[in-house]
Parts: C-alpha cells; structure tokens; sequence
C-alpha cells in the first residue's frame, strides 16, 4: 500500500481529474475567417465555425454527415496565430460544449457552441500526404 491511499486497492483521484462530459476535442476545417464577437455577458471572444466529419454509429470507418459548430475563443486562448487562421485552414479544436440562445424576428433559436481551450493549427496542406491525409 502507497504512502498515499487510504485503504488497500483504493486510490485517490490525482489533483487534475478528467474533463467532464461536456468536454470535446474535433479536428476539422475552418469554414471561414475568425472574426470579432461576444460571448456571454459580453466578453470579447473570437469566432469561428468548424466543419468536421463524423462517422456512423453503427459502421464507425464510415462517413455519415459533416457536423458544424461555432467555435468561441477568449482571449487567452491560442495566441497570435489564430487570428492568422484563413478559411478552409486544418486545426484542432478543445474545449466545453455549450450553447447560445438568440432572438431574431421574434423567434428564439438554439445552437450549438464549443468555448475553446485549446486551438491547434494542423499542417500545412501539402504536408498532409506525409501524415496519411488526403491531400
């Protein structure tokens, strides 16, 4: 038994637990440029929308749809080189699944919103051929 558990077989949760379950990380293609925005409350955020592919469920190596989601970046989150980010870029997106509420013509509509942590530009599209992408 380790200094650290309190009972044989048991052990204690490391001080980093896991992401919740509303935590997703995609690899995708950016759909336009980043632009300016606000998130909740008003913060300024940077947004961009993210096109990525998704498998079937019941024949996972199978592509079923393509699946877009808004993306909202604050400011602390990846540096200089997103706002460099152009459309149709390569990258990875990690964050918390959340959603936005709005109003327009008297209808309130939902959708969909990842609130990033980490953004990752992914190679260059020449490159990809190398890394078993299609070019």
């Amino acid at each position: 038994m380790c200094g650290r558990c309190t009972r044989p077989g048991r052990r204690l949760f490391p001080e980093q637990t896991p992401p919740g379950l509303n935590y997703v990380v995609v690899t995708g293609k950016l759909l336009g440029e980043p632009r300016q925005g606000g998130g909740p409350g008003g913060t300024p955020v940077l947004v961009m929308e993210i096109e990525f592919p998704v498998a079937d469920p019941e024949h996972p190596r199978l592509l079923w749809t393509y699946a877009t989601y808004e993306v909202e970046v604050p400011g602390d989150v990846g540096g200089r080189h997103v706002e460099e980010l152009k459309k149709g870029a390569p990258l990875l997106v990690a964050g918390k699944l959340s959603e936005r509420c709005s109003l327009e013509d008297g209808r309130a509509s939902r959708r969909g919103a990842i609130v990033a942590n980490l953004i990752q530009p992914g190679p260059p599209p020449e490159h990809r051929d190398i890394l078993g992408g299609a070019p």
